[in-house]
């Protein structure tokens, strides 16, 4: 896990990632820092950056699509285009149900006023063929005080 400047912050996206899920009816697997969850698993690593697995921080299950969503939360602060970010949208784009061959879907909760430079850098670095399995989630929770100024 890379270490954060902003773990608080960090812990409210999560949260509300969580509480989305649990109203679109996903079964969460496991979660990164809630209590009664269990730790999401280390994602396997089929070559990208620096080559480990990634633990994302929320993994769930979609009964209705029967289909394994990732949840990951970002706030902005330097969070978004390091080696360890670009390596984690590439892992967790590359994960694919064993039984089923569906590929799992990737959320993404941000503060809405950095999901359009999120967009770019997303148009930037993910091959197109990955971003269909993208849904981006714009924070209704968060405060604008945390914004990066």
């Amino acid at each position: 896990m890379a270490f954060r400047s902003d773990p608080a912050d960090h812990q409210l996206l999560i949260e509300e990632l969580i509480g989305i899920f649990r109203k679109e009816g996903f079964h969460i697997l496991g979660a990164d820092g809630v209590a009664g969850t269990p730790r999401a698993k280390s994602m396997r690593n089929d070559g990208y950056g620096d080559q480990q697995g990634k633990t994302p921080d929320v993994y769930a299950f979609d009964p209705k699509r029967q289909r394994y969503i990732i949840g990951e939360a970002k706030t902005g602060n330097g969070d978004l285009e390091t080696e360890h970010a670009l390596t984690q949208y590439n892992v967790f784009l590359d994960q694919f149900d064993p039984s089923s061959g569906k590929q799992a879907l990737l959320y993404i909760i941000l503060p809405p006023s950095i999901i359009p430079e999120f967009n770019t850098l997303i148009t930037h670095y993910i091959h197109r063929e990955y971003w269909e399995s993208i849904i981006l989630v714009s924070s209704t929770k968060w405060d604008e005080q945390f914004q990066r100024g």
